[in-house]
């Protein structure tokens, strides 16, 4: 087995120092592998049984060891998003200039978020960008009560002021079913006697 060079970027100290405040088991191995390469002189593949990963993850860890420093071994975490257009911030911007033409009186709807995306983007962006966008800064969608176009607002303030008249008219002349048969109400009866 052809023997592992390492870059002179830690002594023997540090990397013990750096695998004793590692925080987590990830980290460990990393260290852990450059240190037994750099002290004990072991191949990837010995030193890839002993941290239980493979010998390409090992040789991996050492090329960027060696061409990038110590701190790229610093393990980042996975997750978060990656792919993303615009940062928070820039996000945050845009859609304040958004809410801006909304207070105005604009209709604001996933469309021209789109659009107006894409304009400050200058490539297309997918429909699902829009809604996604608009989710993650809680943005609601609002919208009027929706009314009949033919109604009548003061036909329907009279129906409410004499709504109780009716009511009342109604109750008078109600009739209920009890196990299928007609029963009519006490007030029914008198005005039928009279």
């Amino acid at each position: 087995m052809r023997k592992i060079k390492l870059a002179d970027h830690l002594t023997d100290e540090e990397l013990a120092e750096r695998m004793k405040i590692s925080e987590n088991k990830q980290q460990f191995r990393r260290w852990q592998a450059i240190y037994l390469i750099q002290t004990q002189g072991l191949s990837s593949a010995q030193v890839a049984e002993i941290v239980r990963v493979k010998s390409g993850t090992v040789l991996q860890w050492v090329y960027l060891y060696n061409n990038n420093g110590e701190e790229i071994l610093t393990f980042k975490g996975s997750g978060g998003r990656r792919r993303c257009h615009m940062s928070h911030d820039e996000e945050i911007s845009f859609l304040e200039e958004l809410g801006k033409e909304a207070c105005k009186g604009f209709v604001i709807t996933a469309k021209t978020v789109r659009q107006r995306v894409e304009e400050k983007l200058g490539h297309d962006v997918s429909e699902d960008y829009a809604y996604d966008l608009l989710h993650r800064h809680l943005w609601k969608k609002k919208s009027p009560r929706p009314c009949h176009p033919k109604s009548d607002k003061s036909k329907q303030e009279e129906y409410k002021k004499n709504f109780p008249i009716w009511l009342k008219k109604r109750q008078k002349h109600s009739v209920r079913m009890i196990n299928g048969r007609l029963k009519f109400s006490s007030k029914m009866r008198e005005d039928s006697v009279v």
